[in-house]
């Protein structure tokens, strides 16, 4: 308000003056009604309020309002009142912001003249201008006694009087403390029928605004509502205002709202804005504004109930304020039509635009079409319109609300330029309504534009943030979008490549993050939650220790940051992401409970109306409980059932179900109670809508197991079968994964029904599951055992294994480090010896043959085909075949074993390690895409391929037959490979059974120790010198008296090696020591392969008959590689021919071996005495690198030493130099094209390790795969002096042996009948030495000092 009055001077007059009829009028054309927008306020812009001021105190003044009569023309009501004595009077008239925009000045002497025609003369007429408007001010001069007031009255005029309430004109105007009370003295003197009684009651509304928004006094709001709601009423519904009037009662409750957070206001002020956006006409341009800011307002009401009803009509809302606006858009007016037609029609429009090159002008981007007090405009409105679309589509999972949300982004995305603050931030929400869109529809072109846009948005110079205002780096953010795209397009292709960059993308984001910030970043935990999430799902797959050592790292962090929020209210998802994996058996009960304890606070905390984050805390807190009670076991395998040690892990606490059995059904039951709940809250539309499904169906089958209610069963089968339903088919993964489940709640029910139908069911569930082209390796080779157990179908039955043979070969890819394939056998190892029995018992021995081929030994088989001679490509396509020879070497070299991370190790070590590993896939994927690209030329079509059983033979020598032995809980079985038969043989074994394999293995273990022959099963690379003092070539004293070597000889016999005999008509020999003797390579498996095979015989102190009389033994590790060297045998050059022979008898920490020089010397003096070019270099004379340049120079080694076996990685087993040790990796990265013959005079060269018993993970068959063509080993520890006997005689036969026309050159091929001779020797040798000394209780002991020594190879 005003003051009272102006200053007043001299002697008074009898009675006041008022101006009267004050007009002010332009005096331009007449204005066009369109083109005077209002601003959503009081007044237009041009023109506002008449200010009077004595120009003698021109800080003080009244004001009055103009009333807009015409278009142009503006008029004050009533009349007003000028002090007594006043000299000039300026007129001012102000704008809506309450800035002069024109002023006269007006002589008022004239009165004071007592003449009566006064009024008259002082009328006129006066022009303004302000340079843009030209303004004609007409007033007259009237005395009150003329207008009929009683001298000294004022009550009438008072109504008139109005305050500016603009906050930008204040600072410089003359308010009063008792404007309210003036106001209201005002209504009290007006007559309620007054013109200006409506105005002034809303200006009065306003005062009492402005009085709460400096005192926050909740009273002011009250008496505003009042104020104005009384101006409602007497206003007509037709009338242009009676929408503002409703607009200013919404604006009041909204502050209420804002204080009280009342949602009774906030209903109100919708409830009001409603009514003004229906009364208000289409033609306003204030409609878009109060559409918009309704749909504000709903939106408002909706994040705080989760009604979707109130997100759709806000969506509803919103569309209409864009519509409107669209439709005033000088550039965009013709999407109105379309979007009032359909988003459907205006998404096409949107793609038209936005393909076809167009660019916008650039005035479009700064045009504010229909900009009123909520500040909108339509990029404003595009952006709101957006993310309301995508948030509905979270709820419904509607495709057309996310396909909406995608268009009017792509529109807000296309008119915005690249300088604009806001434009990564557009870019960003685009990203993330296509990743939606993807998850919903999976087109991968979808993906693929978001991973573009938030690239661009990251690097763009206002990165978007998940948390505006707090100061971290929006980079960050991005990137963990960036992240869920590669996973979310993981998810659909399994394409490996998508989850390494995933977790490369988050890896290097966390590292970046923990270097820069002060402080964690308000997302840490859930990024790091996903990284660990991500590094499990790539250890499922890849059996990588990396990836869980990493895992379970982040787990621990995790943990700490749990304790961290004790007393606060904290989302249990990260931790409960973590623990919902193969991780759960890496955290401790403790850590568990812990998790189960704030997952229970933090629902408690969660308002039962929040839809969207209720039922995701309901489920992981079902997860942990059922996690609690029946925590997976690691590594186990579905196939074999045997949990694996998996390498690089050792939890000191792995949690067991160590909760009472009623505590456990509670937790259960608890667990089933929160997920029905979680189910019942979740929309069906809801992308997560399946897979809580899939969780309830899990915590019923765990109920079922504990408590056996049949009505658990039945339920899940329900719940899983509609959750299979409701996964769409692009998402072949996850309902392959699904459908696996539901065959196991069947089989599960059939187990304790035996209902026939639940076996049908699952049959008729595992077989399409199998034919899934996006179900893992793991899934596939589980399932594909599981349907063979219970399928009768033969055809059926060999088809599975087929697949899960294939299923192993992908499982143990060239991706994998050496140590990570060898952790993925143990899961797997006893499936090709179940398909084995099971061909032949379908009388299908090639495919035995077939699948034990290609699922052993699967790591050499993998190093010799990077090795494959590439001749014949070669010639064909000199490029191809040089960049596959190129990617082998690279493939070969990225095998060897990555260091593992751990907890203390830097992040950027971390980050390192995972580039290389991302580089070693990389390199794995070019290399299987050059065999494609080399398949496809004709005669290539077999390319690298596993040979089948014709092909293996078709190329069999003819010197002798190879042997595959087998045995498994179904049955043993032989198949024996015979020149010119053009089958394969199957012998059954029916005496033989897998328990006495093992019995026999037992105790041949037990007696080699008993004997002082073996100590240490392995060597683990963690070991230090003083622990490897365990393995020596020496034996020990006797320490046991009894003949169960002899047993397990005489079993060997009768079970296994003369059946085999027989059936392939050998008789025995009558000179056993002739070089025309006929040849078996033995190929034993599982089990089989510990026991000597080329030992088994009947001994007795009177005689024998053993497989020594029948032929001579050889070993190979698979068909294919001694093939190879059938294939593939050559003669070394001269200039390479030769033996390099070294001894090294005091290596550091280990035994001395005397004999070793002794060894060598003498073999050096008989090769020197046939004229052979041999070279020996002994002890600390011979360095790590000489030794590997001398096997490249010289075609044969002898090595006289120690050696260790390496179960972890078999690249770092090695032969001990006094220099150090001579690793087998070093070795076989060396170009050992002349290799011919090695001999490992050194304990266990050949004795492999129990739970890799088909991989040949041991020396000897390590040297076949460096290259040699044959080796010679030892099963056990050797005496040294029976290795120099044992060595003089082979070399001395093997001299004795050339071929004609190689005088001169040393040729190992007759290097089997060699050592048949040496051994033949030395057993003659003992057993003389036995009779002389007269010990019968040491003839067991004497089959142990020959039986080691065993040959590998062609």
């Amino acid at each position: 308000m005003l003051q009272a009055a102006c200053c007043t001077r001299g002697s008074l007059p009898t009675c006041h003056f008022y101006l009267t009829d004050v007009t002010i009028e332009c005096s331009d054309e007449v204005i066009d009604p369109d083109e005077l927008v209002d601003s959503g306020q009081e007044g237009s812009p041009d023109v506002a309020d008449l200010w009077v001021r004595d120009t003698e105190d021109l800080a003080n003044g009244r004001c009055y309002p103009l009333v807009s009569v015409t278009p142009g023309k503006w008029e004050v009501k009533g009349a007003i009142k000028l002090p007594r004595g006043i000299r000039e009077i300026r007129c001012e008239i102000h704008c809506t912001r309450r800035h002069v925009h024109y002023f006269v000045d007006i002589d008022c002497a004239g009165a004071e003249l007592p003449e009566p025609n006064f009024k008259k003369e002082l009328g006129r007429n006066t022009e303004l201008s302000d340079g843009n408007w030209s303004m004609v001010i007409s007033f007259g001069f009237t005395a009150e006694w003329e207008l009929g007031i009683p001298s000294g009255a004022d009550g009438a005029l008072a109504a008139h009087i109005n305050a500016c309430s603009c906050d930008a004109c204040r600072p410089g105007l003359c308010y009063t403390g008792n404007a309210i009370e003036m106001l209201q003295s005002a209504l009290q003197l007006t007559p309620s029928d007054h013109p200006s009684m409506t105005r002034c009651l809303l200006k009065l509304g306003a005062e009492h605004t402005r009085a709460f928004q400096e005192s926050q006094d909740l009273s002011h709001l009250d008496s505003a509502l009042s104020a104005i709601s009384n101006a409602l009423d007497m206003t007509a519904r037709s009338d242009p205002e009676f929408p503002k009037h409703l607009w200013n009662l919404a604006r009041i409750h909204m502050l209420r709202f804002n204080l009280t957070q009342d949602i009774s206001s906030l209903d109100e002020a919708i409830s009001k804005l409603r009514e003004a956006v229906e009364t208000t006409q289409e033609e306003d341009p204030r409609l878009s504004c109060r559409q918009n800011i309704l749909g504000h307002l709903l939106w408002l009401r909706f994040e705080g109930s989760r009604g979707l009803s109130d997100l759709s009509d806000s969506i509803d809302a919103k569309t209409m304020a864009l519509e409107t606006t669209l439709a005033c858009h000088p550039h965009l007016h013709f999407l109105a039509n379309e979007l009032r037609h359909s988003f459907e029609a205006f998404a096409r429009h949107v793609n038209y635009l936005v393909e076809g090159g167009e660019t916008m002008p650039p005035e479009w981007i700064n045009e504010k079409v229909g900009a009123h007090s909520c500040a909108c405009d339509t990029r404003d409105l595009l952006c709101t319109l957006g993310t309301l679309l995508r948030r509905r589509f979270e709820r419904t999972a509607a495709s057309s609300d996310i396909d909406a949300a995608t268009s009017v982004q792509r529109l807000l995305v296309f008119g915005t330029p690249e300088s604009h603050p806001e434009h990564s931030s557009f870019l960003n929400d685009l990203g993330l309504s296509l990743l939606d869109r993807f998850k919903r529809h999976g087109s991968i072109c979808d993906v693929n534009e978001a991973i573009s846009l938030f690239q661009r948005s990251s690097s763009g110079e206002h990165p978007p943030s998940c948390h505006p205002g707090q100061g971290e780096d929006g980079r960050n953010c991005v990137a963990n979008s960036i992240a869920s795209c590669f996973l979310a397009k993981y998810n659909v292709t399994q394409n490996r490549s998508d989850l390494d960059d995933a977790i490369s993308t988050l890896q290097r984001m966390v590292s970046e993050s923990s270097n820069t910030d002060s402080t964690a970043h308000p997302c840490m935990d859930v990024w790091l939650s996903n990284l660990a999430r991500f590094f499990d799902l790539r250890f499922q797959e890849t059996r990588d220790p990396q990836d869980q050592s990493e895992a379970i790292s982040i787990q621990k962090r995790l943990v700490q940051s749990s304790h961290r929020s004790e007393g606060h209210s904290c989302d249990i998802g990260p931790l409960t992401t973590t623990l919902n994996s193969s991780l759960v058996q890496f955290a401790s009960l403790e850590d568990i409970d812990r998790a189960i304890s704030l997952g229970r606070t933090n629902i408690k905390l969660c308002p039962e109306s929040d839809s969207a984050e209720l039922p995701h805390r309901l489920q992981s807190l079902a997860i942990l409980l059922r996690h609690r009670v029946q925590p997976r076991l690691l590594g186990k395998s579905n196939v074999t059932g045997l949990a694996v040690s998996l390498p690089g892990a050792s939890p000191k606490d792995i949690p067991g179900s160590d909760l009472p059995y009623s505590l456990a059904i509670d937790y259960l039951t608890e667990a089933v109670g929160l997920l029905r709940k979680a189910v019942a809250l979740t929309p069906i539309e809801d992308s997560g809508f399946p897979a809580r499904l899939h969780s309830l169906a899990n915590c019923l089958h765990a109920r079922f197991d504990h408590a056996n209610d049949p009505r658990d069963i039945q339920e899940a089968l329900a719940v899983m079968s509609r959750a299979i339903g409701l996964v769409p088919d692009r998402h072949t993964a996850i309902k392959a994964s699904y459908q696996a489940g539901l065959a196991e709640l069947y089989h599960c029910r059939y187990t304790e029904t035996e209902i026939a139908e639940d076996q049908e069911e699952t049959l008729e569930i595992w077989e399409p599951v199998l034919s899934s082209p996006f179900i893992s390796p793991r899934e596939r080779l589980e399932t594909a055992v599981r349907f063979s157990r219970h399928c009768v179908d033969a055809t059926k039955i060999i088809a599975a294994f087929d697949s899960a043979v294939d299923a192993a070969t992908l499982m143990v890819g060239l991706d994998r480090t050496v140590a990570q394939r060898y952790s993925h056998i143990q899961g797997f190892s006893e499936m090709p010896l179940e398909g084995a029995a099971v061909a032949c018992r379908f009388d299908r021995p090639d495919k035995a043959l077939e699948w034990l081929e290609q699922g052993r030994c699967h790591v050499w088989n993998q190093l010799n085909t990077l090795r494959t001679p590439l001749e014949a490509l070669l010639k064909h396509d000199p490029a191809l075949a040089t960049e596959i020879s190129s990617v082998s070497k690279r493939l070969e070299e990225a095998g060897s074993t990555r260091p593992l991370t751990n907890y203390e190790m830097p992040q950027s070590r971390t980050v390192s390690l995972d580039d290389e590993a991302r580089a070693h896939a990389k390199l794995a994927r070019r290399w299987d895409e050059l065999l494609v690209k080399a398949r496809a030329i004709p005669g290539f079509e077999s390319f690298l391929k596993p040979l089948t059983s014709s092909s293996l033979i078709s190329n069999l020598p003819p010197s002798g037959n190879i042997v595959i032995v087998t045995a498994h809980d179904k049955r043993c079985d032989a198949i024996a490979l015979v020149a010119g038969l053009g089958e394969p043989l199957h012998i059954p074994l029916p005496e033989l059974t897998i328990s006495k394999a093992r019995e026999y293995g037992s105790i041949m273990s037990r007696k080699l120790r008993a004997h002082g022959f073996r100590h240490q099963e392995v060597d683990m690379r963690e070991s230090d010198e003083d622990e490897i003092d365990n393995v020596e070539r020496g034996i020990r004293r006797y320490q046991a008296q009894d003949r169960n070597i002899l047993h397990v000889l005489k079993a060997l016999w009768i079970e296994v090696a003369k059946p085999i005999l027989d059936a392939l008509g050998i008789s025995k020999a009558d000179d056993p020591s002739i070089s025309t003797l006929h040849r078996i390579w033995w190929c034993p498996t599982g089990v089989l392969s510990f026991l000597p095979l080329h030992a088994a015989g009947i001994y007795t102190d009177v005689g024998s008959e053993s497989v020594l009389d029948y032929v001579v033994s050889s070993y190979t590790p698979s068909i294919s590689s001694l093939l190879e060297r059938f294939r593939n045998g050559r003669q070394a050059e001269e200039d390479v021919s030769g033996l390099f022979l070294t001894s090294q008898p005091k290596v550091r920490g280990q035994k001395r071996l005397a004999g070793t020089t002794k060894e060598v010397k003498s073999i050096h003096k008989i090769n020197e005495e046939r004229g052979m070019r041999v070279l020996k270099i002994e002890g600390s004379m011979l360095s790590v690198d000489d030794c590997l340049r001398y096997m490249e120079e010289y075609s044969s080694v002898h090595f006289a030493c120690h050696g260790v076996q390496s179960a972890n990685d078999p690249l770092k087993s090695r032969l001990l130099l006094e220099a150090g040790p001579l690793e087998l990796g070093e070795i076989m990265r060396k170009n050992l094209k002349h290799a011919d013959l090695a001999f490992l005079s050194a304990c266990q060269t050949s004795t492999g390790q129990a739970k890799l018993d088909n991989e040949a993970v041991h020396l000897a068959a390590g040297m076949l795969a460096a290259g040699y063509q044959r080796v010679v080993g030892t099963m056990w520890e050797i005496q040294d002096s029976h290795a120099v006997d044992v060595a003089n005689d082979f070399y001395g036969y093997l001299l004795d042996h050339q071929e004609e026309g190689g005088e001169g050159r040393f040729d190992g091929s007759r290097s089997a009948h060699a050592l048949h001779h040496a051994v033949r020797q030395l057993r003659a040798r003992i057993d003389d030495a036995r009779e002389v000394r007269g010990l019968p209780d040491e003839f067991e002991k004497s089959l142990l000092l020959w039986i080691p020594y065993v040959h590998y190879g062609y």
